[in-house]
């Protein structure tokens, strides 16, 4: 916890030295900003039979009520018309429940807030965020939770390439900090848990990056005699991280120009009209931990995308707003800050550097 505070104190010293402003982004949304957006667990799932509309249950309300005001003139037995009352009264629920789910707008417990922050930096400039974001994954998983917690930036009038360069220097300068203020910290983690601890701090601090495309890295991975192959267009796996950063290159390696299927829809295509101007950073032991792009300035091609996934257009309108009215180039990136806690203290377990871990079917406390 305490190289924890550490990290949180390096961040927030380091966007006020490079004039950031801190703002808020919403927990629930009804924009899907990353693709692994969670469904938000505050509405209660209604389970309906397939193809049931509204129209059909209206009809059949009607039917029912007809069958009752002709048990009640004919005299029929009382239990013959209390059968039908109670069907007419769970077939009226019913209908209650779909015309419910058709005007229902769907909501999420936000994946990123770099939608919002874009809002923010088309006013302010330089911006940033730190809160908890929401995925689906799987409970096994040793490097993801459901609710991590991510810095968040976005910056006005910049492209990929100085975003790419902001990340560098985030990731430097928080660990010069921590190595400074968590000496003790430090030394006891290498004593007890990973004697690599601050050799892997020093590696980002006053170490190169390497930066390839998507492209050179799929070449390299083939050429490497690993035991997981992979095609140009799959995502990178764990594996195949770990030999970039600590088989090929032994140093961290940011990853850029990504097919445009693996990253978020408003990340800028290139004009290969296949990759797009997102890059992915990438450390020794944990693998990723900046996800980061250039948005999408144009309206037609930021339409065009939203069109292609399947989108729900009128839920991105206030998006597709700040590209109608005066649109400016803008990038950012988020850090995956419980996965850094990792690599800064030689832990192999996420659920171990996080106070409270959330899992998908675990909420245990």
């Amino acid at each position: 916890m305490r190289i924890r505070n550490g990290f949180t104190q390096a961040a927030f010293a380091f966007f006020d030295e490079n004039g950031f402003l801190h703002v808020q982004a919403p927990v629930t949304t009804v924009t899907d900003a990353s693709g692994g957006a969670t469904e938000s667990l505050l509405r209660v799932e209604a389970t309906l039979p397939d193809g049931v509309k509204a129209e059909t249950i209206r009809a059949s309300i009607k039917e029912k009520s007809k069958k009752i005001e002709e048990l009640k003139r004919s005299g029929s037995n009382k239990e013959a018309l209390a059968a039908a009352v109670q069907d007419l009264k769970k077939t009226t629920e019913l209908a209650e429940l779909v015309e419910g789910e058709q005007r229902r707008t769907r909501t999420y417990l936000s994946a990123s807030g770099r939608l919002h922050l874009e809002s923010h930096a088309s006013a302010l400039g330089n911006v940033c965020s730190f809160g908890p974001r929401f995925q689906a994954c799987s409970p096994e998983s040793r490097r993801v939770l459901a609710e991590m917690w991510m810095v968040e930036i976005e910056v006005a009038f910049s492209e990929l390439e100085d975003s790419m360069q902001c990340a560098m220097d985030f990731l430097k300068s928080i660990c010069r900090w921590i190595m400074k203020s968590s000496v003790e910290d430090l030394k006891f983690m290498e004593k007890r848990v990973d004697k690599h601890v601050v050799d892997r701090l020093q590696l980002i601090a006053e170490g190169p990056f390497e930066k390839i495309t998507y492209t050179e890295a799929i070449k390299v991975l083939k050429q490497a005699k690993n035991e997981r192959t992979i095609e140009w267009g799959a995502p990178l796996s764990e594996e195949h991280e770990a030999v970039l950063v600590e088989e090929i290159y032994k140093k961290p390696v940011i990853v850029y120009n990504h097919p445009k299927e693996l990253k978020p829809f408003n990340a800028r295509c290139n004009d290969d009209g296949e990759t797009c101007a997102a890059f992915d950073v990438i450390v020794p032991k944990v693998g990723t931990v900046i996800r980061g792009s250039q948005s999408e300035e144009r309206l037609n091609m930021l339409s065009g995308r939203i069109k292609e996934l399947g989108l729900e257009k009128k839920q991105y309108e206030w998006y597709l707003d700040l590209r109608r009215h005066g649109a400016v180039k803008c990038s950012g990136f988020s850090f995956a800050f419980d996965t850094f806690v990792l690599y800064a203290t030689g832990l192999n377990d996420v659920r171990d550097a996080t106070p409270f871990p959330r899992s998908i079917g675990q909420p245990n406390n």
